[in-house]
């Protein structure tokens, strides 16, 4: 594949600038793609991609004409706003200033310091622009200045700089290592013309096929290195990147001990980086138009830092046991009226349709649920705490494990309660505590006294609080300032003995949901309030955004939804959830809403709650605009956009590339272009043929143009030969020959054309 690569090149006179803009533009398609992978753009960033390769293509066509320096730099800045403005208009925010001169300064600020903007927009219009001079200065600096090296230069600063501040270096390892292949490929293309320039200059003539090696060398070069730079390192048994970076260990998270990917995992166990590769796991939709998290387990033994679903090995109060329940399809067997119930007082029931991907809930098919679970129409085992008996209903439910599903995709729904309990009854719930979430409270040491420190820690943040809710909502808010904590899926290693948490909440104050979960339901432990983890997946994407059919609203939840949050028992509402996880570029993960704002659009089940008004704003279940899809208040071309876009853009590339053919420059221009109509029609040049020798089988071929083409191969030897060069005089006639060939040949390939067809039909 590799030899045939410049064969087809060298058959059909691929001319050295079209082949050399093409690679930058690939080149700078590979750098944007490496950018956006990072996760630094939010929404929008798809058009840093056009803008980078827009100005490639506008910095080589003003090469290719041979347009002054000055007047290149003079157009600039017209050619960069041309680009860029209609990529990210649509984007703007409105800020209730709609004016010319307004906008123009919103973009002239944003352009010189978007980088370092927190706004979305900014940073996406800052990131266009040094994108869009990067290209410009690549496609001048290899198509005009021949300097390869120097162009590439700060592609590879974007590169270097990207890679090292990414929260996840894994997702842009691909798109850089292509950008630097291609980079390559650019310096060597560009060095080969600059030779094939001196030569030319020195009246030098380069050996046949020169170009075509170079070319095959070039790309077997270049992949050798793509390829050892990929295989090398996982063949290796040392850990290379320990030598530069000491301290650092594999991540675990939800991707368990040792893995570095995210997704689920019924265990909750802060470790080091995780990488985000998201792959569809399961589609839902629900009766409220709020967005819901799906619960899988409920994690309620504490250890040594880390949390895990109970397995029964502890003691309960008298009368009391962790145990499971088998139940047909239906209602699960728990009783929700035990003293201080699950939420009977305030609630409302949330319906759910699930369709769940084999392993989605790891090895064992859980059912999911909104919230408490109800009701599933599979049977399974329900597990929690109930009476010793095992004959009564549970009073807790930790997980429900479904008999069906496991390596097959799973069709499922479900009913669960939401809370809709106000701060008010929240605060004023107390502390009289039922027998069996005594069992929550439990926070064993390690002999180092770390849950101390923990303790002491959740007292100073609680200090002046004087209910359970206030102090649950003053560690929650603690925990997302992001004053004091960052959410990172690169969080430093802890020194050996020392819990992730701690370390956490002592020293780095940098984590993923884990930690920030860990650490606040340790600190609500520590004090006396009954509190578990939750191991299940955030709300998802609307199908629409992901490129949704017609009808009702689906979401679309990936491995990397994969999240942990916390539940705080209140007496009389039951376990109430809260989010310490600041928002991120993994998930916009906002504090549960509180009182009837939790389920908008359902109607409440509780006794003490009023029905929840009908929703009248665009919710879960709209149908999806035909015409184009709304992305966080910004509008997303339709697939038949992008299709007549991407149609537009490959018309372009063949008009223009047919102007290239009829319109040369020189004498030297014309014959190349006769060379390709040769190629295409099965007469490529021979190496050792004259101009002569070709013009004359090119003829042969095309009998009108045989004239033409022997004059033109005359004037091209006589200015090739000559101490002068070719004259005015012989360049106009040699384009006016190049012009009688190109009128001639298209009719003679019609008319083979017809008589080819003529004779199948015969045949036939």
């Amino acid at each position: 594949m590799l030899q045939a690569l410049p064969r087809f090149a060298s058959r059909y006179s691929v001319p050295s600038a079209v082949v050399l803009a093409l690679a930058a533009m690939l080149l700078m398609v590979a750098v944007a793609w490496a950018v956006l992978a990072a996760g630094w753009v939010v929404q929008g960033g798809g058009g840093a991609v056009v803008v980078a390769v827009a100005a490639t293509a506008e910095a080589s066509l003003l090469a290719q004409a041979r347009v002054a320096r000055i007047v290149t730099v003079a157009l600039a800045p017209v050619l960069a706003l041309a680009a860029i403005v209609p990529t990210t208009l649509g984007a703007m925010p409105y800020d209730g200033d709609g004016t010319l001169g307004h906008t123009v300064a919103r973009y002239a600020g944003a352009l010189l310091g978007g980088i370092n903007s927190s706004s979305d927009w900014a940073f996406t219009v800052g990131l266009c622009g040094v994108l869009w001079l990067t290209g410009y200065w690549l496609g001048w600096m290899a198509l005009r200045e021949r300097q390869g090296v120097l162009g590439v230069l700060p592609l590879y600063a974007i590169l270097a700089t990207n890679v090292v501040n990414s929260h996840n270096p894994n997702a842009v390892a691909l798109p850089e290592g292509i950008a630097v292949a291609l980079s390559l490929v650019v310096i060597a293309a560009t060095h080969l013309d600059a030779v094939e320039s001196r030569w030319g200059v020195s009246a030098v003539h380069a050996l046949p096929r020169t170009r075509t090696r170079f070319a095959a060398t070039v790309v077997v070069a270049v992949a050798a290195l793509t390829a050892a730079s990929l295989l090398i390192p996982p063949a290796t048994t040392g850990d290379i990147s320990a030598r530069f970076f000491p301290g650092s260990k594999p991540g675990t998270g939800n991707g368990g001990i040792g893995a570095a990917t995210i997704e689920f995992n019924p265990g909750t166990i802060p470790g080091g980086a995780l990488v985000s590769h998201p792959v569809q796991v399961l589609t839902y939709s629900t009766d409220t138009a709020e967005p819901v998290y799906l619960r899988v387990v409920d994690d309620t033994q504490f250890v040594n830092g880390n949390w895990y679903p109970d397995e029964g090995g502890e003691q309960l109060a008298s009368g009391l046991t962790h145990g499971g329940i088998r139940f047909p399809s239906g209602t699960l067997p728990r009783d929700l009226s035990a003293a201080g119930g699950a939420g009977m007082a305030a609630s409302a029931t949330v319906h759910a349709d699930m369709t769940a991907q084999p392993g989605a809930t790891g090895s064992t098919s859980f059912g999911l649920f909104t919230g408490e679970p109800l009701s599933s129409d599979h049977a399974g085992i329900v597990f929690g705490i109930g009476p010793s008996s095992h004959n009564g209903p549970l009073y807790t439910v930790e997980d429900v494990e479904l008999t069906e599903g496991g390596s097959s995709t799973i069709h499922v729904k479900t009913s669960a309660l939401v809370s809709t309990a106000t701060e008010d009854q929240l605060r004023n719930a107390g502390r009289s505590y039922p027998a069996f979430v005594q069992h929550y409270t439990r926070l064993p040491d390690d002999g180092a006294h770390q849950s101390a420190t923990i303790a002491e820690l959740a007292a100073q943040w609680t200090q002046g609080t004087t209910n359970a809710y206030d102090a649950a909502t003053a560690i929650e808010s603690h925990l997302r300032d992001p004053r004091f904590f960052q959410y990172t899926l690169s969080p430093p290693a802890p020194p050996s003995g020392v819990w992730p948490i701690v370390y956490f909440l002592t020293q780095s104050h940098r984590g993923y949901c884990q930690y920030f979960a860990s650490a606040m339901g340790a600190m609500l432990r520590s004090l006396g309030i009954p509190t578990r983890l939750v191991s299940g997946y955030g709300p998802g994407t609307p199908e629409g955004t992901t490129g949704g059919r017609q009808g009702a609203r689906q979401q679309v939840v990936t491995t990397s939804d994969a999240h942990t949050w916390v539940e705080a028992f209140f007496p009389g509402y039951g376990w109430i959830p809260f989010e310490p996880t600041p928002p991120s570029v993994q998930g916009i993960f906002t504090p549960f809403p509180r009182g009837e704002a939790a389920v908008t659009g359902v109607a409440n089940s509780g006794s003490s709650a009023t029905p929840a008004p009908a929703n009248t704003k665009p919710g879960f279940n709209d149908p999806i605009p035909a015409a184009g899809l709304t992305v966080n208040g910004g509008t997303a071309a339709s697939p038949a956009v992008v299709t007549g876009i991407v149609a537009g853009a490959i018309v372009a590339l063949l008009g223009a590339y047919v102007l290239w053919l009829l319109l040369p420059r020189s004498p030297r221009g014309a014959w190349l272009r006769l060379e390709i109509v040769g190629g295409l029609r099965g007469a490529r040049r021979r190496p050792a043929e004259t101009h002569r020798e070709y013009a004359e089988r090119f003829g042969a071929r095309f009998p009108r143009a045989a004239t033409p083409a022997r004059d033109l191969a005359a004037l091209l030897a006589r200015g090739e030969f000559s101490a002068a060069g070719a004259d005015t005089a012989s360049r106009r006639r040699a384009l006016a020959e190049w012009r009688r060939i190109a009128a001639g040949v298209p009719s003679q390939l019609l008319g083979r054309l017809d008589r080819s067809r003529a004779r199948r039909r015969l045949r036939g």
